[in-house]
């Protein structure tokens, strides 16, 4: 091929990495295009070039998801949790959720690196693994006497995890200021998971238990390549996870306001 066939060959594969549900077991193209890059170091290094041009990386190909692409700060192809939860109360307990979600389905960090793992989670146990932890601070702050909540623009994360525990888990939250009542914490949690099914990462396979989910590759390598230390580390601190060991530092964790990539984990 001539250098303008690769271009538009890079060109249709950041597509078929930026469009939601492709994959390379369902595309001939895509599938092509996969093994072109595995093959062909000049016809990769076209990609991650067209891919720069959107400000956008490429993590990983996988021949399972495809073409695996991150964020820059400058992208374009970007979504922020104030856009996803427009309830300004309701983005930190959000991003908890999904905290929680990635900590519960990848307990140890071999499983990071494991193309066989495959989480299997419901609504009902993230909220009672949230709601557990939350117990258990309150009663260490209550048994240490610091048993104040902080500023309400200063939560911190003991903070936000105490938050989470005084919403109602199933019901509407009634607040005592005459404001709209707040979501119940299965609802956000619910929200993460429809969140995560909408763009490939899991997909629902009953109703019980609130609703029960199993994950993807496409999930795991976010996890992996994008967020693992930095968005885990909070949680490990607290024993609910344990950190990969490779050494690879990873982007900042983001604010409930922060953008982030179009594939990212909260796009």
């Amino acid at each position: 091929m001539n250098r303008h066939e690769d271009a538009a060959d890079a060109a249709r594969m950041v597509g078929f990495a930026m469009a939601r549900r492709k994959a390379p077991a369902r595309s001939g193209e895509y599938a092509r295009l996969v093994q072109r890059f595995d093959t062909e170091p000049d016809f990769a290094q076209v990609v991650r070039k067209v891919a720069q041009g959107f400000d956008l990386t490429v993590l990983e190909v996988h021949p399972q998801t495809g073409l695996v692409l991150g964020t820059t700060p400058e992208t374009d192809f970007a979504v922020s949790v104030s856009d996803l939860v427009p309830q300004t109360s309701d983005r930190p307990l959000y991003l908890l959720a999904q905290l929680t979600i990635a900590a519960m389905v990848f307990p140890r960090p071999e499983d990071l690196d494991d193309d066989e793992h495959v989480g299997r989670i419901s609504v009902r146990e993230v909220d009672d693994e949230v709601r557990v932890r939350a117990a258990t601070i309150e009663r260490r702050l209550a048994h240490t006497g610091e048993d104040v909540d902080p500023p309400s623009d200063q939560l911190g994360l003991e903070g936000l995890w105490r938050a989470y525990l005084r919403r109602n888990a199933t019901g509407k939250t009634k607040t005592q200021t005459g404001r709209a009542p707040q979501a119940s914490t299965r609802a956000l949690v619910k929200r993460a998971f429809t969140h995560l099914e909408s763009h490939g990462f899991a997909s629902k396979v009953s109703d019980e238990d609130a609703g029960t989910y199993v994950t993807h590759v496409k999930y795991r390598l976010q996890i992996r390549d994008q967020a693992a230390r930095d968005m885990l580390q909070e949680l490990a601190a607290l024993g609910v996870a344990a950190l990969p060991t490779d050494g690879a530092p990873g982007p900042a964790q983001p604010s409930p306001d922060d953008a982030v990539s179009a594939n990212g984990l909260f796009s």
